[in-house]
């Protein structure tokens, strides 16, 4: 669906990230974990391409806010 996307290629790691009390932590706090973690500047159009990667594959469509579509052309 997205070429080249890191969200989308480390979907697993991504995924995996908690709070530092071992809760999940939301999509936002792990986009910006994994982001520091990999020393990556925060991009808000892979980040919307996750998510819309992520409704598909799941079936959420809750996963987009109105800024995302608009990134996207939804």
């Amino acid at each position: 669906m997205y070429q080249n996307n890191i969200y989308i290629d480390n979907y697993e790691e991504l995924k995996a990230i908690t709070k530092p009390n071992g809760d999940k932590a939301d999509m936002g706090v792990q986009f910006d974990i994994f982001d520091q973690r990999h020393g990556l500047e925060h991009n808000d159009l892979l980040r919307a391409q996750y998510k819309h990667w992520r409704a598909v594959e799941t079936g959420v469509d809750k996963l987009l806010s109105k800024a995302d579509k608009n990134l996207l052309g939804l």
